[in-house]
């Protein structure tokens, strides 16, 4: 069984990632690229969560702080993004590991959705 999309956008989401370091490197633009993209990464990740945390107010679901991790991490991204991007501090070095960790778990997750097959569930 394959499934395109997810495999789809994570390609989209690495190729971002790439485009972004690209631009960066050339110093072509003055804008914060890295943030945007962190940014933009961390809202789609509190996009998917905001579906669970429905899930769990609705349907009264057990849920437990650690499964809370994610999103934590996404809100301190988020705020350490919009503080770069509200004023004239870069705070280049969170950025980038912020970046850092966001593509590994992209290459992670491009390999994965492009190579893994379940062929049998027993």
């Amino acid at each position: 069984m394959r499934n395109i999309f997810p495999a789809f956008v994570v390609w989209l989401g690495l190729a971002a990632h790439v485009a972004a370091l690209l631009i960066v490197r050339r110093r072509s633009t003055d804008a914060p690229v890295v943030a945007i993209l962190n940014l933009a990464v961390v809202l789609c990740v509190l996009t998917y969560w905001a579906q669970k945390w429905y899930s769990y107010i609705v349907h009264d679901i057990t849920w437990y702080y650690t499964d809370q991790l994610v999103p934590l991490y996404a809100i301190v991204v988020c705020i350490l993004s919009a503080v770069t991007l509200s004023s004239r501090h870069t705070l280049g070095l969170p950025h980038w590991v912020v970046f850092s960790i966001d593509a590994f778990v992209l290459i992670g997750a491009a390999l994965f959705f492009s190579f893994f097959r379940i062929t049998k569930l027993m």
